[in-house]
């Protein structure tokens, strides 16, 4: 059954709220830090409400262009198309310029030992690393991830925002979601695997589609770009009552 999402009512916007406040507590943030970064949120909210919102980059997001890139760049591929081995750190190839083709905005260097450090790369002889995947995926709480859970939600309140004030069908983007509310828990196991391949089969379709079309920092930089994507992501509500496999 595929549904559309409808504009959250106040009740939903608590649960939004419960969530978040929830992650700042697992993160080590006491009341009194909680309180004054939902005043300086809401301040600058407001503040902001009338102006058109700035670009920003993820880190995230520019850890996973840099792994994606280390797979489809000819300079950093060898003739199998496999990532070739390169250095950290210095002109290219290395890790370091890999990341200042896809954010030149960020301490390239730094950014380049924060991948090492996060399990994103692995040695390949002597102080030589190879991506550990094409994908950034980070399985422990840190600065990446709590930047990525706060920026991933602000992404998606925007969409539904642009959405429900926007008439013209053919401008809104695309902000569904597929559910039942009574999978057999026998079937979790299977609509994890299930999920994850047509879910990866969906995002490298839209990331070629993608990356052929990226304004690259040329004598044409200055021309207009904006920031797109797609984030898809699973659910099992509740977690963990499914039989484990």
């Amino acid at each position: 059954m595929t549904i559309e999402a409808k504009k959250p009512d106040h009740a939903e916007y608590v649960g939004l709220l419960k969530s978040i406040f929830e992650f700042l507590l697992d993160s080590g943030s006491d009341l009194s830090t909680i309180r004054a970064t939902v005043d300086r949120a809401f301040s600058e909210a407001v503040e902001r409400n009338r102006q058109t919102h700035q670009r920003g980059e993820s880190a995230l997001a520019t850890a996973g262009r840099v792994l994606d890139a280390w797979h489809r760049n000819r300079r950093y591929i060898d003739e199998n198309a496999e990532p070739r081995a390169i250095r950290l750190l210095g002109r290219a190839p290395s890790v370091e310029a890999l990341v200042k083709l896809e954010n030149s905005d960020c301490d390239a260097a730094e950014f380049a030992r924060n991948l090492n450090s996060l399990g994103l790369l692995s040695r390949s002889g002597r102080n030589l690393f190879k991506p550990v995947t094409r994908v950034a995926v980070i399985a422990r709480l840190n600065p990446f991830i709590q930047q990525y859970v706060a920026r991933s939600s602000v992404t998606l309140l925007r969409t539904i925002r642009h959405n429900v004030s926007t008439p013209t069908r053919s401008r809104r983007l695309i902000e569904r979601f597929a559910e039942v509310p009574d999978l057999p828990a026998t079937c979790a196991a299977e609509f994890r695997r299930f999920s994850h391949e047509q879910g990866w089969a969906m995002l490298k379709t839209l990331n070629d589609w993608l990356e052929s079309r990226r304004l690259r920092r040329t004598a044409n930089s200055d021309r207009r770009t904006v920031r797109a994507g797609v984030h898809l992501y699973a659910y099992l509500d509740p977690v963990g009552r499914e039989n484990p496999s």
